[in-house]
């Protein structure tokens, strides 16, 4: 049995030349996000360097996020990295995380401890919103664990900032009470 494929020519710019990128921002957020960044932030796609991931998380031990987050800072010289939640994200809740397993859960069940009391005060409709939110400072905070994020920062080449994107107002809004820097 011989299986024939349909093909057709790429046009020009099918893929763009890595030559002609210059992205400034590295974006780090959620697979299951139905956002679109550049338009979030009023920007061309070339400006940014996007990593998705389940839960926008930096995980020990993750290769494909370490490598990407050194390479765009060191190589790239990228000027800032941002960290984007969403609400109703279907990782990083509150109450229920059946399904995930490894480091993912790991992280988010001790994120989760340090903050239950917190959360538990919270309505049980805000308890989710709550930790996404946390779970953002959370990466934030794993950020300035890079040797070449630390140094970066301190020379003043760089900044980071954690926003928050709501689906249903499609708003973007920043994390406040952060240090961007």
């Amino acid at each position: 049995m011989t299986v024939e494929l349909l093909t057709e020519p790429l046009q020009a710019n099918y893929i763009h030349s890595l030559q002609q990128v210059t992205p400034q921002i590295l974006w780090i957020g959620c697979c299951d996000s139905n956002s679109k960044e550049s338009t979030m932030l009023d920007i061309l796609d070339d400006e940014l360097l996007v990593l998705r991931n389940l839960g926008n998380m930096i995980i020990d031990g993750d290769l494909s996020c370490e490598i990407t987050i050194k390479y765009a800072v060191v190589g790239l010289q990228v000027k800032h990295i941002v960290v984007c939640g969403h609400y109703g994200c279907h990782t990083v809740k509150a109450v229920s995380r059946d399904g995930l397993n490894g480091p993912w859960l790991s992280k988010l069940n001790a994120l989760h401890s340090a903050y239950e009391e917190d959360i538990n005060q919270l309505p049980l409709c805000e308890r989710d919103r709550s930790f996404v939110e946390l779970n953002i400072l959370d990466q934030m905070r794993s950020l300035r664990k890079y040797p070449e994020v630390t140094d970066a920062i301190t020379q003043g080449r760089l900044y980071i900032h954690g926003l928050v994107y709501d689906s249903q107002t499609e708003k973007i809004s920043r994390l406040l009470g952060q240090q961007n820097h």
